[in-house]
């Protein structure tokens, strides 16, 4: 009974998605976890592993969890005993209906080569393929909206507020970035520690188009299905025009990265899909 029970799990994914920040993640697990073959749990951000390995993000570790708050008291029981979580998630996979289960979670794209065969070889040892995916946005365009979405939140993404704080935001990126927004770092160790074939690469530029969908699709061993393509989740318009100071500051920080990103994924016709960087790099 165990070997056909393996059998029958050896189609299984699990999705390990390991950002970027602000480069279509929610979209793409609504999207996925919508469907009748996919289940991705109670959260799309689960924070175990960055909690577990990251000093930078230690704050998702929880502080005296209780039943009463069961999302958080879970979360913590995972982070205590990681096996708890790789069985979790092998339970959602129920052959043959769910297929397809994750846990989207950015900063994951802070962890080391090391970190992503553990968990590769964590589901393995369980009958699940695990799939990472890194999706990758204009580095300038994903800033602004980040530092919007933080304005949204507060009730403050009106011009009048916007102009100030993206000028002290872009002051205080230049001192301080995230493991989040290191692009290079986070190709150079999925490619380390997973096979080309168990990493998808994508623009948020391209990831709104069936063909990239498709792609994906392709990628995690589920039957393509149409997506929702003209709704965007989270998303934080401009009020105002950025000065060109801001452009210029940030254009000038990427550049490096906007570079490294080209080295390692030319296929991906970054000059093209990257117009922002790509304008205020060399201005």
């Amino acid at each position: 009974m165990l070997a056909q029970e393996n059998l029958l799990a050896s189609d299984a994914t699990f999705l390990l998605g390991v950002g970027a920040q602000k480069a279509g993640t929610t979209w793409l697990h609504d999207q996925l976890n919508r469907r009748k073959d996919a289940d991705f749990g109670f959260l799309k951000e689960y924070h175990v592993f960055d909690a577990l390995e990251l000093e930078h993000f230690s704050s998702f570790r929880p502080k005296n969890p209780t039943p009463w708050k069961w999302r958080t008291w879970r979360r913590a029981r995972f982070i205590a005993q990681p096996e708890r979580y790789f069985d979790y998630f092998a339970s959602r996979l129920k052959p043959p209906q769910i297929r397809l289960t994750g846990d989207i979670t950015p900063s994951y794209a802070g962890l080391s080569a090391e970190s992503y065969q553990r968990i590769q070889k964590a589901f393995a040892q369980r009958g699940v393929q695990t799939r990472a995916v890194f999706i990758m946005r204009d580095p300038v365009e994903r800033f602004l909206s980040q530092q919007r979405m933080q304005l949204r939140k507060r009730g403050l993404l009106k011009p009048e507020h916007e102009v100030e704080h993206l000028s002290k935001a872009s002051l205080k990126l230049l001192k301080r970035d995230s493991p989040r927004s290191d692009y290079p770092a986070t190709l150079d160790a999925l490619r380390t520690g997973l096979a080309a074939s168990d990493v998808f690469v994508g623009l948020y530029e391209t990831l709104f188009t069936a063909a990239d969908h498709r792609a994906l699709c392709r990628c995690l061993g589920i039957p393509e299905q149409i997506p929702e393509l003209s709704h965007r989740v989270n998303a934080s318009q401009a009020t105002t025009a950025v000065p060109t100071e801001v452009l210029r500051r940030l254009g000038l920080h990427f550049a490096p990265l906007v570079t490294a990103v080209q080295e390692r994924c030319p296929d991906l016709g970054v000059e093209q899909h990257w117009a922002t960087a790509m304008t205020w790099r060399d201005a």
